[in-house]
Order: structure tokens, then C-alpha cells, then sequence
């Protein structure tokens, strides 16, 4: 399971992939963290409310808790303005969590259709299709949600100091 992690950035840019009334979805986001350097993310999840409160200002310090959800995707958890306030939603993270069951079961139904058309189209080698998606099932379905529940997500942030009322 993935670790909250506590990092002080600076956004340099990003590009907007997709946003609903729940979150969105940013691409490509250049940071550059309080040594120096530049840290890239190639998928940024963040809530709504987050992105209100300034989270995605460029050129400007914050201090932000993230999970990663693989290798360069993360999902934004809370931010720390520069006042000392962090700024956080678990009732919204919640919703997320249930979005992610409801795509993962949605995954998990076609992924063997459509594995069968792929493979009836590549002669069987798109049979190779329906593991990947009864694993993304999977993720979507048991491993997310487990990240992303309120009493992970308390306990989390208390390690780093932050009280959750």
C-alpha cells in the first residue's frame, strides 16, 4: 500500500487532462521541490476543493500529502498553505474511493468481452487483454479504496502531525 507522503513543491506548469464536479485530473505537472530539483508527475488526482485552495498556483510554495497510485500517478490527499493551515477532504475523498469500485466493476465486466474482440481481431493474441483487465479490476475494486478510507487516511495524516476532527 502506498505511503503518505509529505513533500514542500513548487508547480512550474501542468496541463489540464479532465475535470468534473468532483476532481480533476492534471497531466504532466512539473514541480520543483525546496533542494532544486525538478520532480515530474505524469498524472495528478485532486479533489475540487484542493484546487479552490490554491494547490495548483504556480510559483508558489506548498507543502502537499500525496499517495501514489503507481508509478507516476498521484493522488493529492491535502495541502499546507504557506499560513500554516492544511487544508484536507475526507468525505470527498470518500466519494472518490466509491467512483473507483464502480469503475473497477466495470473493468472487471468487459474485460473478458472485450478480450474476445481483440482476439478474435489480432488472432488470439488479445486473449492477453483479460488478465490486465481483471487486474485493473482488481486495483480499482479492492486496492484503492483500502488507500483511500477514512480511518487509512486519519491515521496517516496524524503521523505527519495533522489533527483530523
Amino acid at each position: 500500500m502506498s505511503e503518505l507522503i509529505k513533500k514542500a513543491l513548487t508547480v512550474k506548469n501542468y496541463d489540464l487532462q479532465g475535470s468534473s464536479d468532483l476532481d480533476a485530473l492534471y497531466s504532466m505537472v512539473r514541480c520543483e521541490d525546496d533542494k532544486g530539483d525538478t520532480v515530474h508527475f505524469k498524472q495528478v488526482v485532486m479533489l475540487n476543493y484542493l484546487k479552490r485552495h490554491g494547490a495548483m498556483n504556480t510559483d508558489t510554495p506548498h507543502i502537499w500529502y500525496y499517495k501514489h497510485l503507481n508509478k507516476k500517478a498521484i493522488i493529492l490527499i491535502a495541502v499546507e498553505k504557506a499560513n500554516g493551515k492544511v487544508e484536507y477532504d475526507i468525505d470527498q475523498m470518500r466519494r472518490v474511493a466509491r467512483s473507483t469500485i464502480l469503475k473497477g466493476l466495470v473493468y472487471g465486466v468487459l474485460a473478458i468481452p472485450a478480450g474476445v474482440i481483440i482476439a478474435t481481431a489480432t488472432y488470439g493474441l488479445g486473449l492477453l487483454f483479460i488478465p490486465y483487465g481483471l487486474y485493473l479490476s482488481y486495483r480499482s475494486v479492492f486496492k484503492f479504496p483500502k488507500m483511500l478510507r477514512r480511518q487509512t487516511l486519519v491515521n496517516d495524516l496524524a503521523a505527519h502531525g495533522v489533527v483530523v476532527r
